[in-house]
Order: structure tokens, then sequence, then C-alpha cells
């Protein structure tokens, strides 16, 4: 079992020690772990910084790997917030320093922040969700320094705030849009998480779910992982096996793994 996406306490939205992160995913069963902390140099509305200190993070890291390394392969890695203002600096983040493992995801769409409904506001749910598609598209083009594309459909977290539930909603509609993003992906040698966030938000689903991970299969992808997007112990390694029935149902008889930015394959 691999958890892909973890956070601790060197994110800013989690006070999770990296060793209880650890010493849960060995519990839980899970044999590789990659701690994707946030950076985001563009986050409005919010007053937390998304910023991380890469040497003590990396410092962190090593004495982790060196107390637990015969139960638990530890990843060095990020979670990169996607904005075109700070694609350059994110690019320098990337490239000064050691990680096996980027996640490029897409917080702040139309530069709102999606996480507390400012985005919504003077948008038809239609429009909003066009909008959100077509700025995950265009992220993707422009940048390329990731190597998974982070919990595409990010949005239906937040539809609360519209009075609305993505059950009713024709996803359909946006697949245009979508297949385009995935044949970008495609073509860059990069690809999607199965993100398990939507199961912490009680809309029982994962990020994507299964209509978008077959178009993702069918548009040619191949790279693809899974992971809890955890903030606390509580879900370290929770529904990754949920996570991989999804794939095969999509048609993958594996999940990827990552060394020093470069894919593996490992039968599920």
């Amino acid at each position: 079992m691999f958890d892909y996406h973890v956070h601790t306490s060197f994110s800013a939205d989690s006070k999770m020690p990296m060793k209880v992160a650890c010493e849960t995913a060995i519990k839980n069963g899970v044999k590789e772990i990659a701690f994707t902390e946030h950076m985001d140099y563009f986050y409005p509305n919010c007053d937390l910084t998304f910023e991380f200190d890469y040497q003590e993070y990396a410092s962190q890291v090593e004495l982790m790997r060196s107390e637990f390394s015969k139960n638990l392969t530890i990843l060095k890695a990020v979670e990169m917030g996607l904005h075109p203002s700070t694609f350059e600096r994110s690019n320098h983040f990337i490239s000064e320093n050691h990680f096996d493992f980027v996640i490029g995801s897409a917080h702040i769409v139309d530069d709102l922040d999606l996480h507390n409904g400012d985005y919504f506001e003077g948008k038809s749910l239609e429009r909003s969700l066009e909008i959100y598609f077509k700025t995950v598209n265009q992220y993707v083009k422009e940048y390329e320094n990731f190597d998974v594309l982070g919990h595409l459909t990010l949005i239906k977290r937040y539809l609360h705030f519209v009075k609305s539930d993505w059950k009713t909603i024709k996803w359909e509609n946006y697949f245009d849009i979508v297949e385009d993003t995935f044949k970008v992906l495609v073509q860059t040698n990069r690809g999607i998480e199965v993100n398990m966030s939507g199961y912490r938000y009680r809309i029982d689903c994962s990020l994507p779910n299964l209509p978008f991970v077959k178009l993702y299969r069918e548009a040619g992808g191949e790279i693809i992982t899974v992971g809890t997007d955890a903030h606390t112990k509580h879900f370290v390694g929770n529904q990754i096996d949920e996570g991989y029935e999804l794939l095969k149902a999509a048609g993958f008889k594996y999940v990827t793994t990552y060394r020093e930015r470069k894919p593996s394959f490992m039968a599920i």
C-alpha cells in the first residue's frame, strides 16, 4: 500500500508530527509514504502561509528514514500550488531542492480560493465549473514541472457553497476540456492522482472518481498515484484499498510509485 499524498506540521494546515504519520502508516499497512507538504506562493483570502523551509523538512525526513526504514519507505515530496504568477518561483524551488515526487494542484481559480466559497460569488454553477476545468487545463499547458495533477475535481468538495451536490451534475458536459488536459499530461509524461479526501469531506467519492479515471485511461493515461491527502493521523492510509479498486475498475493493473521523480509501476 502506497500513500502518496500526506501532510504534516510542515504544511500550514496540519499539526501532525512527521513521526506520528510514520507510526500510523506502519500500523495501517502502508509501505511507502510521500510527505507532500504545501507550497503555495499565491493564496489570497487566507491567513495561513503555505510555505516551508526545505532544509528543515529534509532533515526531518532523513531522521524519520533512519528510525523507520525497516518498515516504511519515506519520499521527499511537495504539493506545489499552481498559479501563473508563481510559475517561475515554483520552478526554482523544485529545481533547487531534491524531491522524489511532485504534485501540481490547482487551489486558486480565477484568482480566488476555492476553499472558502468566494470563487462561486457572481457565477452560475455551470460557469463556475467551466472556468475551473479551463483553468486547470491552462495550468497544465503552461507549467510542466510536476509529476501528477493533484485532486482533479477538487471543486466537488465546495459545492455546498452553492447548495449543490456533485451527484446531480452532468460532468460529461466538461469532458472535452478534461480530455484535452489528460492528453497534454500524457504527452508530457505526467499523470494524475486519485485523491481520497472526498470521503473525509463526506461527499463519498474520490477526486477524481471513476468516470474521470476511465477517461484518463482512454486518453492514453498510464501514470497514476493514490493518496489520502491526510492532514491528521486519522486519515493516513485510509481507503487506499478503495482507490486501488477504482483503478482496477478503470482498467489499470498497477499503481505508480516514484524515486528521484522517475515513475515505476507496481502491480495491485
